[in-house]
Formats: C-alpha cells, sequence, structure tokens
C-alpha cells in the first residue's frame, strides 16, 4: 500500500515523465481530425497516441465564431513488442502487437486546503486494490493545520463517498500575511515558464487553480499553459522548487525543395585489368540511355514553416523552406508546373555540373584527319580510328579512341579512353590531353595530361607532364615511368621509375595539384600587381614633388597623368585584395587536405628519380633494385613495403 508522501512521489514522477515526452500541440475542427494531424508529424498509429484537451474548441453557427479544438498529443506508454516475423514481407513491414497493460494499485488520496472561507477537504478513491482513506489521518492533518471546530459529520461523509469533491469541514485563523509567495521563471528563450511557490505559514491559505492562473496572467503568460499540472498543483502542491506550468512551441523551418532524379547520377562501370597489366576495353561500352518523352527528374516543392509560439504569446517565425531550381541542359524540356524534366531526344543522359542533359553520341567511322577536321560534340565522340596529328576533339561526355592519338588535342568533361596509346610529340600546341573524369591508355609519350579523378596507363609513361586529381597507376611488364613531371594527391603506382642514364623524373603526392597550380599562379600575379603598385606610388609621389618644387600648375598631361595614376592606384587596392582572399582560400583548402599520398614501384627505382611528399623531398642517388613504397612520416620521406594498385578503377560509362 502506498503512503500520502508515497503518493505525492509518484504524481511527481509522473509529472516529470509527462514533461519528458515529446509532445506537440496540434488543433483541428474536431479531436479526430486533429489526432489524424498528430498522427502523420509523429509518425505513430493513433491507436498509439495519448492526448490531452487545453482547448476544446466551439462549433460556432455555420460556421461563425467557430474555434478548433487544442490538444497535447504525445506517444502512448504502453509496452509494444514486436512480432515472430516469419516472411521477409513480414520483417519489412515490421508489425507489432501491443502486450497486456497491468495498472497499478493505488491507494486513496486526499487533499487539505485552506481558504479564507475555511478548511476544504477533498477525498480521492484508490485504484484497483488499494486501500481507502480513513477518516483519522485526515483528522490528523486537519489538527497539524491548526483547523478547530471540525465537523466530523461532515468529514466522515465525504471520506465515504470519496468523489473528489471539495467539502468544509472546519475553520482556522486567517493570517493573510502568511499566505504563499509565488514567482516566475522564464527560461532565455522565453519556451518554458516554471513557478516557484514557498509553502504557506501558520494560518496561511492554500494556493487556487484560479490563484494560479491570475498570478501568471499577471506576469503576461498566456501560451502553453499546462492547465492539468496547474489543476493538480491545487490539490498536491510542489513547494519550494521550479514546477513547470506552460510550454511554448518552437518554430519548425520548412523543407528544402530536393530533386529527385529518375536516372544514376553517377554512373560507374569497372574496368577489368589483364594478367599482363593492359586495359581490357571490351566492357566499357555502356550508357545509359533514355527514350524522348522519358521522365528524368521529380522536383518536391519547399515546404511551408510552421511558426512557433514563446509562453508569453509572441510568435517565433519559421522559415520556408528554399526553392531550387532543375538543372536544365539541352535536349530536356520541364513538365507539371515547372516540376517534372522529360527528355525532349533519345540519347544519353548526363548530370554536368547539376545540369540535366540528353547527349547524342558522335560516332566517327575513321580517323580525325583532313577529312573531318577538328571535332566537337555536345555529347560522347567515339573516333573508330586515329587522331592524326595537328587536330582537336572536344566533347561534353566522353571520347573513345579505337587508335591512337598522335600529336594531337583532346578536351572531354567525363572520361578519355584511348585503345592505342598517345604520342604527343614535341609541339607546345598540341599533345594536351585533359579529362573532367578519369583517363585511359595503352601509353603516353611527351604528352600533357590533365585528368579530374584517375590516369591508367598500361605500358609506360615517357617524358609527359601528368597532373591527375587522386591516382596515376602503370601496371603491366613495360610499365615504366621515365622522365617528365608526374603529379595526383594520393598514389602513384608502376613498375619502374627513371632509367638506368639517370633521366631526371619528378614524382609529387599529397596535395591538391589544380589547386597548387592555380595558387602558384595567383601568388605570380600578386607580386605581379604589388610591383605595378610600387612603380604607380613612386610616380605619383614623383609628380607632387615635382609640383611642390616649382610652386606652379603642372601642365595638362602631368595633370591627366597624375589623374590616371590615382585611378589605377586604387584599381590595384581592389584587384590585390581579391587576389589575396583567392590565394587564402586556396591555402585553407590545401591545408584541410588530410591525405599524405605514396609513391609505389613493384619492381625498382633508379637513380635521378626526385620524390616530393607535401613538402618534403627526397632526391634517389642509390638506386632500389626490389620493391618499395615510399610514404612521409613525421615530415620525413620514409621506404616501407610495395602496395599494390588496390583501386577498382571504375569510371562512368562510355559508348
Amino acid at each position: 500500500m502506498l503512503t500520502l508522501d508515497e503518493f505525492r512521489s509518484f504524481l511527481k514522477d509522473q509529472l516529470q515523465k509527462d514533461q519528458q515526452k515529446k509532445s506537440i500541440q496540434v488543433s483541428g475542427a474536431t479531436v479526430e481530425e486533429a489526432l489524424n494531424e498528430a498522427a502523420v508529424e509523429l509518425g505513430l498509429p493513433v491507436s498509439r497516441l495519448e492526448y490531452e484537451v487545453l482547448d476544446p474548441g466551439k462549433k460556432g453557427f455555420m460556421g461563425v465564431k467557430q474555434r478548433n479544438c487544442l490538444l497535447v498529443v504525445y506517444p502512448s506508454e504502453k509496452v509494444v513488442k514486436k512480432v515472430k516475423e516469419e516472411t521477409a514481407e513480414e520483417e519489412y513491414f515490421e508489425s507489432y502487437q501491443e502486450s497486456e497493460y497491468v495498472e497499478p494499485d493505488l491507494d486513496g488520496v486526499f487533499s487539505v486546503r485552506l481558504s479564507p472561507d475555511g478548511a476544504f477537504v477533498k477525498v480521492f478513491p484508490p485504484h484497483n486494490k488499494g486501500r481507502v482513506v480513513e477518516i483519522g489521518e485526515v483528522i490528523d492533518v486537519l489538527h497539524d493545520r491548526a483547523v478547530h471546530d471540525i465537523d466530523q459529520a461532515i468529514l466522515k461523509e465525504a471520506v465515504e463517498r470519496q468523489d473528489g469533491l471539495p467539502v468544509k469541514v472546519g475553520d482556522f485563523i486567517y493570517n493573510p500575511a502568511n499566505d504563499p509567495l509565488m514567482k516566475v521563471i522564464v527560461s532565455d528563450d522565453e519556451l518554458e515558464c516554471f513557478l516557484v511557490v514557498s509553502p504557506p505559514g501558520p494560518g496561511g491559505s492554500d494556493l487556487t487553480t484560479e490563484d494560479l492562473s491570475n498570478f501568471l496572467a499577471s506576469n503576461g503568460i498566456e501560451f502553453g499553459l499546462d492547465m492539468k499540472a496547474i489543476r493538480d498543483f491545487e490539490d498536491f502542491p510542489v513547494y519550494s522548487e521550479p514546477y513547470l506550468v506552460a510550454v511554448g512551441t518552437k518554430p519548425i523551418n520548412g523543407n528544402d525543395a530536393r530533386i529527385i532524379y529518375n536516372f544514376d547520377t553517377d554512373p560507374k562501370g569497372k574496368v577489368k585489368i589483364n594478367p599482363d597489366g593492359s586495359v581490357d576495353f571490351k566492357e566499357l561500352n555502356k550508357i545509359q540511355n533514355v527514350v524522348k518523352g522519358q521522365p528524368l527528374a521529380k522536383k518536391i516543392p519547399p515546404e511551408a514553416g510552421k511558426d512557433g509560439r514563446t509562453i508569453y504569446g509572441r510568435y517565433l517565425p519559421a522559415k520556408d523552406g528554399k526553392d531550387v531550381e532543375i538543372g536544365l541542359g539541352k535536349n530536356v524540356t520541364i513538365t507539371d508546373n515547372g516540376n517534372t524534366v522529360v527528355a525532349s531526344v533519345s540519347g544519353q543522359v548526363l548530370l554536368v555540373k547539376g545540369k540535366i542533359n540528353v547527349e547524342t553520341v558522335l560516332v566517327i567511322p575513321g580517323n580525325i584527319d583532313s577529312s573531318t577536321g577538328n571535332v566537337s560534340g555536345l555529347g560522347s565522340v567515339v573516333i573508330k580510328g586515329n587522331v592524326e596529328d595537328g587536330f582537336t576533339v572536344k566533347a561534353q561526355g566522353t571520347i573513345e579512341v579505337a587508335g591512337y592519338v598522335g600529336r594531337s588535342n583532346l578536351f572531354a568533361g567525363q572520361d578519355i579512353i584511348v585503345k592505342k596509346g598517345i604520342n604527343g610529340g614535341d609541339d607546345k600546341e598540341y599533345g594536351h590531353i585533359i579529362a573532367g573524369g578519369s583517363l585511359w591508355a595503352s601509353f603516353a609519350q611527351n604528352a600533357t595530361i590533365e585528368t579530374g579523378d584517375l590516369c591508367v596507363v598500361s605500358d609506360g609513361i615517357v617524358n609527359s607532364q601528368i597532373t591527375a586529381k587522386r591516382k596515376i597507376l602503370s601496371k603491366g611488364k613495360r610499365s615504366k615511368i621515365v622522365g617528365g613531371v608526374i603529379k595526383a594527391s594520393e598514389e602513384i603506382n608502376a613498375t619502374t621509375y627513371g632509367s638506368e642514364g639517370g633521366v631526371e623524373t619528378i614524382l609529387e603526392v599529397g596535395y591538391d595539384p589544380k589547386t597548387k597550380e592555380e595558387l602558384d599562379n595567383l601568388e605570380n600575379n600578386l607580386q605581379a600587381l604589388i610591383q605595378e603598385q610600387e612603380d604607380i606610388d613612386r610616380n605619383i609621389q614623383g609628380i607632387i614633388k615635382q609640383k611642390k618644387r616649382s610652386r606652379a600648375k603642372l601642365s595638362n598631361e602631368k595633370e591627366q597623368l597624375f589623374l590616371d595614376l590615382r585611378v589605377r592606384h586604387n584599381d590595384l587596392i581592389g584587384e590585390i585584395k581579391i587576389l589575396t582572399e583567392e590565394i587564402t582560400k586556396r591555402k585553407d583548402y590545401l591545408d584541410s587536405l588530410k591525405k599524405q599520398g605514396k609513391i609505389c614501384a613493384s619492381k625498382n627505382v633508379h637513380s635521378g628519380v626526385k620524390v616530393h611528399i607535401r613538402e618534403a623531398v627526397y632526391e634517389v642517388t642509390t638506386p632500389y633494385d626490389s620493391p618499395v613504397t615510399f610514404i612521409l612520416e613525421n615530415g620525413y620521406i620514409k621506404t616501407t613495403a610495395y602496395e599494390a594498385i588496390e583501386e577498382d578503377l571504375s569510371r562512368p560509362d562510355a559508348e
């Protein structure tokens, strides 16, 4: 059986649990409508919700003066257990059933409240098998509160009825000076209000629900009042500690618009490496085909935010979700009030820099030569022959060359595949191979290559300038890297580096080479601007001194020169500021890179090879005649066991 103090403790614990519940406030024309809205927000069925009515609402007459009901809704505490799944479908939907909930035995309780009108008693019945309130324990409390002239008959009747209604059973000497004192504590965000009430002194009266409500109203607390907590305080007061009586609502920002693509925005195909290290290109002829009229993407519109309110009734504005535009490229149209993108032609769908494109594949049946001239394709370009000397091929998609690439240029927004290799020659105008994705080739000689991902060359690299965003990989019996400058952020991996003749071969890893090149160019430009500014400053000072010495007006030509120099001086300040900011951005980015990089040789490394890993430099003077890997440790380059190529060498498909 529970004593009165234990029951008070139970109610206090329940109050704390109520305060910790994940609850929301919802409104609706009916209770059912409000509960349905709460079920959506909490993601639970209505059967698993509990609620309290803050405002029952008002139906009005023919819609006039109608007021929605207001509920506080929270998940039910009833225990649920998972039903044993017997099929994959049952497991997917996770069926649940409620276990039997056994309510506890609670003793009957009573409350004594003193007011200027006398002493009042409320008697509450027990629950289940709890014991009933006895008249003697009520009389003891009345005596403790100095109540006199107790009407035993009325008290006995109240104890027997146990109806929870207030009954006057006696009087006491009222001393208003000893009434409880109240103060309000409001959280910094004005979303919670607590009452702290001091206990009444001798002869002081107890607080009523009306007293609490009026006090809160006088302090401007008008929204989110927990009337149940306030009513409970009248019968079972909590003194000298914060008591939660009002909770505001936080604003809920709306979700941003989003785009759902009906195609793979980053398609990957796997490249097969033959035992001899050459690349098998037979499995690289896959693209994402779409037909005219096929939906490609759908936009989910942004959601409106739900404003919150503080306990003072002040609205807290919520942010509406941000809208986004669907990137429209070539050969696509938009329908469904601007929410759906469809293909206007049949072809290959690509997402390029956030824009949806349907690209057709341009197939050249023979060589790129004088019979074709330079080629610029909107989509992918497939060349069945060679790219002869002196020509340029551009494509927004991929470039695939069945033969070789001579002293020519290739520029692709995605991958480049050259099945028989690249020989760029000595002409600086040609031999430039730039791929937004990865490059695959049998060999590369006298070429300048840049890739946005991988550079995979199976039979060796000679006297080339190669910059790869991630890795440069060369595997096979003839996969040497001899001469030139080879840069990659993560890894360079080949069979042999350098030659017996000691040809200088520079290998650099551990940073983003493209960003480093941009940084170097920006710093050079900055130095040039600073030098120009210093020259202009000297000229300006010279003109000023000349004017002071002559004490006469300068010629029109000198005055104009002076004005032009001042304008250029001001322009330089702005340009230097912009360049400095760009340099800082790139330095911060390079400093943020955590990868240190590695250089791996599966066979040997000749003297003359220079290894750069981040800021550290090591020149090979004594050849390595066995497999080795160069890494950076504690700021120094050291060697360790050879690490084989682990890359699965995937790339976007090409036809």
